[in-house]
């Protein structure tokens, strides 16, 4: 409701201005009613303007006004000159309208023209009107300006709020989805810890459990328990960060030279041709490049086990070059091939990888029945 009052407020305005200005001139100017409701209707008409185009709004207002000054003849010595007061009116309600879009020193300019004109018509016509008639020009149009700055001061403010209530909202829900982040973090932690903690000691006891296996499924049971705990090492150092725990344990990033570790532990099968100096890479390049083969060689082991999985990083003068490829899987697997446009989890944290230091990547599946994952990452300059 209040905001088709505020609609039509301006309409009705204008029309008012346009009925008391007609009269006005009719009875106290000796004024025709045709011409005067030429003149009335040219002062009023512009106030609808203000908001869209206060300039062309003042500019047709004024000129109005000045030519209604000059035609108009007051019929006694008290009737005010050059404005009559419904010029005067007009000429307010313009000056607050279009003043309050504008900037101060535009709007400032505008009542300054306006003082002026007066001035400039009294000068010109002195038998038609006194100086003393400039002073309540002078005390409207300084009003005038007074609240067009308390109504842009108002815009301003407005603006202002509906920004901060747009922040606070943004703000909202990031927190209520990183309080939710935090519970699912804790609930991966509760589900996934419990079987991989079974994984590890089971690790630990099968060799005392199976007294009759060689030391080479011994060392194989040794590697599966230390990769189980090491998964839940890393588990709860993202758990404690998501959830903000300034205690939680801090280790270094993985690096490019650690690249020939993670293929020895992938097992065998795997195979690592490193071109260039990789140990000069810059860190944010080199840990985004580890974990992309991490995860490369993750989806072959899940996707084609048993197959021969072959890395290839190079370093050329401005990028890093990643490519795993992967041939068909050696046992039928039930598991879903990963999908090359980016369905899975893990090819699209690789694209995410890849994309923040605004690389290139791709992953697809070859003639052969297997996989290639590439990736190219800019060196910063």
């Amino acid at each position: 409701m209040n905001q088709r009052l505020r609609v039509a407020a301006l309409p009705a305005a204008t029309v008012a201005l346009v009925l008391l200005g007609w009269l006005d001139l009719v009875q106290h100017y000796a004024l025709g009613a045709p011409p005067a409701m030429a003149l009335s209707v040219a002062r009023a008409v512009p106030l609808l303007w203000c908001r869209s185009r206060p300039l062309l709004a003042w500019g047709v207002s004024l000129a109005a006004v000045l030519l209604t000054a000059l035609v108009a003849r007051p019929v006694s010595g008290a009737e005010p000159w050059p404005w009559p007061v419904t010029s005067l009116a007009a000429q307010v309600v313009v000056l607050v309208l279009a003043g309050s879009r504008l900037e101060r020193r535009v709007s400032g300019a505008l009542g300054a023209a306006v003082v002026a004109a007066t001035a400039a018509l009294l000068a010109t016509l002195p038998e038609r009107g006194g100086w003393s008639n400039l002073l309540p020009v002078a005390v409207a149009v300084a009003l005038a300006l007074i609240a067009a700055e308390v109504l842009r001061d108002r815009a301003l403010t407005r603006v202002r709020l509906a920004e901060q209530e747009r922040i606070s909202e943004t703000e909202r829900t990031r927190r209520a989805l990183l309080e939710e982040r935090s519970r699912i973090g804790r609930e991966l932690h509760d589900v996934v810890a419990h079987h991989m903690s079974l994984i590890a000691v089971r690790a630990e006891t099968a060799p005392y459990r199976l007294p009759d296996v060689s030391a080479e499924v011994r060392e194989e049971f040794r590697a599966v328990s230390g990769a189980a705990r090491d998964a839940l090492t890393d588990m709860r150092r993202l758990l404690g960060l998501l959830r903000g725990d300034g205690s939680v344990e801090r280790m270094p990033q993985p690096e490019l030279a650690q690249l020939a570790d993670l293929v020895r532990d992938a097992g065998s099968g795997v195979t690592l041709e490193a071109v260039g100096e990789l140990g000069s890479v810059p860190a944010t390049v080199g840990v985004c490049a580890y974990r992309i083969v991490q995860e490369s060689l993750s989806n072959a082991r899940r996707h084609a086990p048993g197959a021969p999985v072959a890395v290839r990083v190079e370093r050329t003068g401005v990028s890093v070059l990643i490519t795993v490829r992967n041939g068909p899987g050696s046992t039928r697997s039930t598991a879903t091939p990963p999908d090359s446009t980016g369905s899975g989890h893990g090819l699209m944290g690789m694209r995410e990888r890849a994309a923040l230091l605004g690389g290139e990547f791709s992953a697809r599946a070859t003639p052969e029945g297997g996989f290639t994952v590439t990736a190219d990452l800019p060196l910063p300059e």
